[in-house]
């Protein structure tokens, strides 16, 4: 017979590896929108990469002792080749550390064909990682490829320079990044917060680091209840709910970026605005009514919950004066957010983003101190407002 004391010793000793080293989190994120070649900004490569390395920084959100990174070839029908992958530290000017490159490899090889339609992990590597902290990650692309991710500014040098610290003659472009997430364990963090939606999600018009759910990951630590919390952005400027914007829809790549997210407990729905706002051809274009946008976060949150996520709304913000706007998206928009409001015991937490980014003695106008000028995104100071609403909501949910 088995002494109950062993039997107690041999039920930590499972607790214990249930949660060990093995319990990744994400620390950054990029979800993959599809491969765009040209952009409004004129600094886009313009053409696929071709024996070269390219360096995407990433931003830590939260701290950890071991990294892995994910590549993405999920939006392209053929395979790509990874022929080199590093890892460096960057210092606050955003200047390469030295003694910080590390060699990243997979299933312990450094040459690496992701399949199509697929992500790709990194093995665990031991590298010690402080909340804030800039890392860069460098691919080394020997072929041909024009990798269908999330565009950004990179920098880019020919040949394979994942082994040298400063790239030689880099070019600074924006292209596309194929690393789509950072991942940690060895951290404090047991709640998962996942922010998806759109360009107000993503941070469209922030500074560098300064998107709501940023500035909210920054919040939360001083708090005690908020110091178990990590926050994934995966927020794609552009997106909508029901249709094809820029990247898959929301009901598309919900799977993909939210269930899929590792140790995810709770995800924070605010999309929608561009589903409403007019579009150049309604002939071709569906401008769906209140009802679908309704019917899609039916979808959203049965299919959460299903997964034992914790679900939390955002109110639309104001955006009349924005160029898509016009009175019947408006009267849509307030529908949705009598919705939202009518429901909040269904859900786990309500954020009125729509009340507080409002202009007093204006309603339906984004507050004017505090958005670009585009009367659609908030500017530093708003998306700081919509940090600070979020963060009571989000401490509540606590850390147990």
């Amino acid at each position: 017979m088995i002494k109950p004391l062993t039997l107690s010793l041999a039920a930590l000793l499972l607790a214990g590896a249930a949660t060990g080293p093995d319990h990744w989190v994400p620390a950054w994120s990029g979800p993959p929108i599809g491969y765009e070649p040209d952009t409004r900004d004129g600094k886009a490569l313009g053409r696929p990469f071709e024996a070269e390395t390219v360096r995407q920084e990433l931003r830590a959100g939260i701290a950890g002792k071991t990294l892995r990174v994910r590549l993405s070839n999920e939006l392209a029908d053929e395979a790509l080749r990874i022929g080199g992958a590093s890892i460096l530290r960057l210092d606050a000017e955003g200047k390469p550390i030295p003694g910080s490159l590390r060699t990243l490899t997979f299933s312990g090889t450094r040459d690496v064909r992701i399949p199509a339609r697929a992500p790709m992990l990194s093995d665990p590597l031991a590298y010690p990682v402080a909340a804030g902290e800039r890392l860069a990650v460098s691919l080394y692309f020997p072929d041909e490829v024009a990798p269908p991710t999330h565009a950004q500014m990179v920098d880019i040098a020919s040949g394979d320079a994942t082994a040298e610290l400063t790239l030689p003659s880099p070019r600074h472009a924006r292209a596309s990044g194929v690393v789509s997430a950072l991942e940690l364990s060895g951290t404090v963090a047991t709640k998962v917060l996942v922010t998806f939606g759109d360009s107000i999600t993503e941070g469209a018009g922030a500074s560098k680091a300064m998107s709501w759910p940023d500035q909210l990951g920054r919040l939360l630590p001083a708090s005690p209840q908020g110091r178990c919390w990590t926050v994934a952005n995966a927020g794609i400027s552009g997106n909508r709910l029901l249709s094809q914007g820029r990247g898959p829809g929301a009901l598309a790549r919900f799977d993909r970026d939210v269930l899929s997210v590792p140790g995810a407990t709770h995800v924070v729905i605010l999309e929608g605005i561009n589903d409403i706002g007019t579009v150049k051809n309604p002939g071709k274009d569906w401008q769906p009514p209140a009802a679908s946008l309704i019917a899609a976060y039916e979808q959203l949150l049965v299919r959460a919950k299903a997964r034992g996520l914790k679900v939390i709304f955002g109110t639309l913000l104001p955006y009349q004066g924005a160029a898509y706007a016009d009175a019947a998206g408006e009267q849509r928009r307030k529908t949705v957010n009598a919705w939202i409001r009518a429901n909040a015991a269904r859900f786990d937490g309500l954020i009125d983003f729509d009340k507080a980014m409002d202009e007093p003695g204006q309603s339906g106008t984004m507050r004017l101190a505090e958005q670009i000028g585009d009367h659609l995104h908030p500017n530093d100071a708003g998306y700081t407002r919509m940090a600070k609403t979020a963060l009571p909501q989000i401490l509540k949910q606590g850390c147990r």
